[in-house]
């Protein structure tokens, strides 16, 4: 009975001593991610848009911050909520677009890289495996391409003109 006894205290301990929480910091997650995640570069991406391969650009940032700029094509999905939203096919629909397979090249980005590095680090986690992010973000892109931009001036301005179309003259 002591045998039985001491081995489920050292079970217990080994258990406990796997499952210690670490607190990172926020550029300490950045920098795990960073080694796991590929990058690519605003003309790569460019390059990539110029081909018939599928893929999906994702914009991680908030709502309020992609009405201001974004890329052509892509697809706004917040950091906060990309779990929910990436394999849910009634969000796709909603998009017009086709939900990503997990070996599909999804191409992420926000403000400056960092948002989106951590949400590759969470689809990579969730078996997404061809993803990767654009190096330094929209500034990049931006600087890169100042023409190939698009900007949803309809929200920017307070959101869609609400009218009345019952009919009428």
């Amino acid at each position: 009975m002591k045998k039985i006894f001491t081995l489920y205290i050292v079970a217990l301990l080994l258990v406990a001593c796997n499952n210690q929480a670490t607190d990172l910091t926020v550029d300490q997650m950045v920098e795990q991610a960073v080694e796991v995640v590929k990058t690519t570069q605003p003309d790569e991406l460019m390059k990539i848009m110029e081909t018939e391969e599928i893929f999906t650009v994702i914009d991680v940032r908030q709502k309020d911050e992609f009405y201001y700029g974004y890329i052509p094509g892509a697809v706004n999905i917040p950091r906060g909520s990309i779990e929910f939203s990436i394999n849910n096919a009634t969000f796709w629909e909603n998009e017009g677009l086709y939900m990503p397979n997990t070996d599909e090249l999804i191409i992420l980005v926000c403000k400056k890289g960092k948002r989106s590095i951590l949400a590759g680090h969470t689809l990579q986690r969730m078996g997404y495996s061809n993803v990767r992010v654009l190096k330094e973000g929209w500034k990049s892109w931006e600087m890169a391409y100042p023409d190939y931009c698009e900007k949803n001036l309809e929200m920017l301005a307070g959101g869609p003109a609400k009218h009345d179309d019952g009919g009428g003259c």
